[in-house]
Parts: structure tokens; C-alpha cells; sequence
């Protein structure tokens, strides 16, 4: 294993300890982290998507399942006339170079919404005493997001076949602390308690849990009223 993922098993492990050194420049550190990330990001896309077309595919040719049926409430007729009349799924090869642009942007999406959320959450829980500003979490965030860039490659053996199954709660467990860790970055770099930055990625995740929440129940209480 190369030395940057081994250097982030050690934070990883040794999280309050990870982040002791003086901070880098935004530069430095949004840099690394796209070096870092953008290539696992981009294998896992293409992985994801190749999958997705395959499980198109076979939705087509064998309708939909039946929890869908009883999900949604919808005669299972309707169901299966929708799903025969669906386009052919496109070719692999006519969607991967978009990703070249898409993944990168994506990557700075979520550097910017986890910086955006985070510093929101650690100044609900008044861990911004030091004042050091919205371009400290932005430092703080691609620092962490580097090191949790491992996660992607780890969860890469997802796509094994046989082992997805397997790793499927290992690897949302390790979801779940990757998520946690982000809170040690912020409250190393903004000096304060560590409690307050792992609690400032919770109310992250409390928020967005619940607009997500929300906007499942508009759409399957305008799935029940469709005519």
C-alpha cells in the first residue's frame, strides 16, 4: 500500500492525533485531496454506473418488483406497461468520458457542501470561538476528505462479486465513522473541544436526514394522487 493510504490508516486510527501539525494552505490542501480522490472517485463512478445500466436492463426485461407494487400503491398492470414502454438503457462507452468532468465536479460539490454544513453545525454548538472563519473548515475539510478518500477504495470490494453482500454492514459502519472523522479536522483547526466537531457532523447528517425525509413523503404522497 502506498504511503499516502498508509498515512491515513494511521489517522484513521489515531484520529486526535491526526491533524497536530500546522494547517497547509487552501491550495495545498484542496490540491491533495484531488489528487487523492478524483482517481477512486472516478473507478467507483464507473463501477456504479456499469452496475446501474445492468440492473436497467434486466428492470425491462422482467418489470418491477413487487415491493414497488406495494410501496407505491399502483396497479401492477400500469407498473408493467411503464416499465415496457422505457428507453433502451445507453451504451457504457457513450456515458464514461463524461465522467472525466462530472466526478471532479462532484468532488468539489461535497468539499464545499460538507464545508458549508459543518461549519453551520460547529457554530450551532459554539465550537467557532476562535474565529478563524469559513476558510479554515474549507482547509479542514479537504484534509479529512483525503484521508477518508480510503473508504472509497475499500468500498471498491463492494463490487467483487460474492463479497458485496459480505461487506455490506462493515462498510456502512465505515461509512459512518468516515463521516465522524471529518468532526476531529474541524475541531483541530478551529481550536476547539473534539466532542464539538464530531457533534457539528451529526447535526450535519440530523439536518440532511431530514430534508431528505421530507422530500420522500412530497414525492410518494404525489406518487398516491397520480391519477
Amino acid at each position: 500500500m502506498g504511503a499516502p493510504f498508509a498515512a491515513s490508516i494511521r489517522a484513521l486510527i489515531r484520529p486526535a492525533a491526526a491533524f497536530t501539525e500546522p494547517p497547509p494552505p487552501l491550495g495545498r490542501a484542496l490540491g491533495r485531496m484531488l489528487t487523492v480522490w478524483v482517481p477512486l472517485a472516478l473507478a467507483n463512478a464507473a463501477l456504479t454506473i456499469w452496475r446501474a445500466l445492468q440492473a436497467y436492463g434486466q428492470l425491462r426485461r422482467s418489470g418491477p418488483p413487487d415491493w414497488v407494487e406495494r410501496l407505491t400503491g399502483t396497479d401492477p398492470e400500469v407498473l408493467w406497461e411503464l416499465f415496457r414502454t422505457l428507453p433502451a438503457p445507453p451504451a457504457f462507452g457513450r456515458i464514461w468520458p463524461w465522467l472525466l468532468l462530472m466526478v471532479p465536479i462532484g468532488v468539489l460539490g461535497t468539499w464545499i457542501h460538507h464545508a458549508v454544513w459543518d461549519h453551520t453545525g460547529l457554530w450551532l454548538l459554539g465550537g467557532l470561538k476562535g474565529k478563524r472563519g469559513f476558510r479554515t473548515t474549507l482547509v479542514a475539510e479537504a484534509e479529512a476528505l483525503r484521508i477518508t478518500a480510503l473508504g472509497t477504495l475499500i468500498g471498491l470490494l463492494g463490487f467483487v462479486p460474492g463479497l458485496g453482500a459480505v461487506l455490506s454492514l462493515p462498510l456502512l459502519l465505515l461509512d459512518g465513522y468516515l463521516w465522524l472523522f471529518r468532526g476531529f479536522a474541524l475541531a483541530a483547526r478551529h481550536g476547539c473541544e473534539s466532542w464539538r466537531g464530531v457533534a457539528a457532523t451529526v447535526v450535519h447528517a440530523v439536518l440532511l436526514g431530514t430534508c431528505g425525509l421530507g422530500l420522500a413523503v412530497m414525492l410518494l404522497m404525489l406518487l398516491r394522487t397520480a391519477p
